[in-house]
């Protein structure tokens, strides 16, 4: 276990966890950060990252070491989650994950957050859209893999009620963008870019 204390454990191990994350495809947080404390010799859970620090660190290595593939391979997400989310709008879709914090690591999903009156509503949906998916159950949840490319859609339904909670912050609380958010994000990334060009 490190010398240096807690603040230097903690970026040890935000910085080992998003290697994992994108050197191996782990997608799951908990899991790089277990993986990263075990290599680091932590056994403490307060000194591990927040899943915000993991996903900065994240940020900075796909910079560092993958600056041209990220900078496409985001471009490319924001489009399909663009797409996705204009064909589940009746739903209020909720972009979450990575690629609402800009992150866009190798084999990465994009995650939506929706709404919806039961978990059959959206099936439903999804069975008279001709679209491709596989329903997941997770902690008393229900997930929706819907098969795509460049990358699947990992969805989580939600009830109605919950979208009040989902405004609210927290530590741990994630970025969530709306569509006209997502496609604001993609304008001003493409500003940027003529502007460097």
């Amino acid at each position: 276990m490190s010398r240096d204390g807690p603040r230097h454990t903690r970026l040890r191990i935000a910085q080992l966890a998003a290697q994992l994350m994108a050197e191996h495809g782990i997608k799951d947080h908990a899991l790089a950060k277990r993986k990263a404390a075990r290599q680091v010799g932590v056994t403490t859970a307060n000194w591990l990252p927040s899943n915000e620090e993991i996903d900065g660190e994240l940020r900075a290595y796909l910079a560092l070491f993958e600056p041209d593939t990220h900078t496409s391979d985001l471009d490319a997400l924001r489009r399909q989650a663009a797409e996705v989310m204009h064909v589940l709008a009746s739903f209020q879709p909720m972009l979450t994950g990575g690629l609402a914090q800009g992150i866009a690591p190798p084999h990465a999903d994009i995650e939506l957050e929706v709404y919806a009156d039961s978990s059959k509503e959206f099936e439903h949906f999804l069975l008279n859209g001709d679209i491709a998916f596989k329903a997941e159950e997770r902690r008393g949840e229900s997930f929706f893999r819907l098969y795509a490319e460049p990358a699947d859609v990992m969805v989580h339904v939600l009830s109605g009620q919950a979208i009040q909670s989902a405004a609210r912050e927290g530590p741990e609380t994630r970025r969530r963008l709306t569509l006209a958010q997502l496609r604001r994000q993609m304008a001003m990334a493409v500003d940027s870019a003529d502007d460097r060009g």
